[in-house]
């Protein structure tokens, strides 16, 4: 692994599983790279197989990882929950997970920049007919590359939400595929009517996620305080940064629920936030035209904001600024 100028977190090698473009030997990149099966391009000359399952039918699952320097945030959750991905979709996956790691952390160690956003897809394998091979063969590919930064303005005035009914939602947790045109379409509608993001609902009208995140409302009853969260039930992805945020307050003594949320409750509440791997924790401004209060002085959502920051800041071993991925402190 001569390639790397520093170690690796990890105390083997497995040469075997990378091959790097010789003409990218011994560079660092700033706008990252991407591995196809092992084999190491940048992003503009990668390429994947045009008969590929997961390019033709969205035949494929997938995991988004965070990296601030060289720690990935929750490695091992992303990895559980893709295999149940893999499960639920009947997908194999022939790469054990201290061999995905050691993939994972030998990209992030080689793109120089301070916030990293890794996605990992399997790919049933190639085939142009939509039946499944009889014996397929997945195809790998993992990307590493600077993550895109929230808008400052949303950060300090909140994001505003429309909210949309799915036409069709799955009861319980959901797997993480990448079969995005439902959203990608609702939210481009939701663009021209002056919101940022699509807030789902189910055929019941229940709350479920924004098109890439899960969501927590806060609502005040006098002294009360409740921090909601829809259900796995009610049809959505549970997110990662979901479960975390979700630990923390409970190991903070901060009641939290997980219960339906019908839309006619909307007006009760008057915070809340998105919460995803990559963007972290982004105040509600508005849903609809229902306006919330997420970021005044006295914001519950400030304070779980510094809860999760100071997990973060354990975790890589410095206070950062989670949307450029810069130190901003020694802890």
């Amino acid at each position: 692994m001569e390639w790397f100028s520093g170690q690796l977190s990890h105390n083997y090698t497995r040469p075997d599983l990378i091959s790097f473009n010789p003409e990218l030997s011994k560079e660092i990149s700033m706008e990252g790279f991407i591995s196809v099966n092992g084999q190491i391009s940048s992003p503009e000359d990668a390429q994947i197989p045009v008969l590929d399952r997961g390019f033709l039918f969205g035949d494929n699952i997938f995991e988004v990882f965070v990296a601030f320097g060289n720690t990935v945030l929750d490695l091992k959750p992303h990895l559980d929950r893709l295999r149940r991905s893999a499960e639920m979709h009947r997908i194999p996956i022939p790469w054990s997970d201290e061999e995905l790691s050691f993939e994972i952390q030998s990209l992030i160690e080689t793109t120089n920049h301070p916030k990293k956003y890794i996605r990992l897809v399997i790919t049933r394998g190639e085939g142009i007919a939509l039946y499944q091979p009889e014996e397929p063969s997945p195809n790998k590919v993992i990307f590493c590359l600077p993550a895109r930064q929230e808008s400052e303005e949303i950060l300090s005035k909140g994001i505003k939400l429309k909210r949309r009914q799915a036409n069709f939602v799955e009861r319980g947790a959901t797997a993480k595929t990448g079969n995005y045109i439902r959203s990608i379409t609702a939210l481009e509608q939701a663009k021209q009517e002056g919101f940022d993001d699509v807030l789902w609902t189910n055929g019941d009208q229940e709350l479920t996620e924004a098109t890439t995140s899960n969501i927590f409302l806060i609502g005040r009853e006098g002294d009360l305080i409740e921090i909601a969260t829809p259900p796995a039930n009610s049809g959505l992805l549970l997110g990662i940064t979901r479960s975390r945020i979700i630990d923390l307050l409970t190991n903070a003594k901060i009641p939290v629920t997980e219960r339906v949320i019908s839309t006619d409750e909307i007006a009760r509440f008057d915070e809340g936030f998105l919460c995803s791997t990559v963007r972290g924790l982004v105040p509600i401004q508005q849903i609809d035209k229902h306006r919330l209060h997420s970021t005044r002085t006295n914001a519950v959502f400030k304070h779980i904001q510094r809860l999760f920051s100071t997990w973060v800041a354990t975790e890589v071993g410095y206070r950062v600024n989670w949307n450029t991925g810069e130190k901003v402190e020694d802890i």
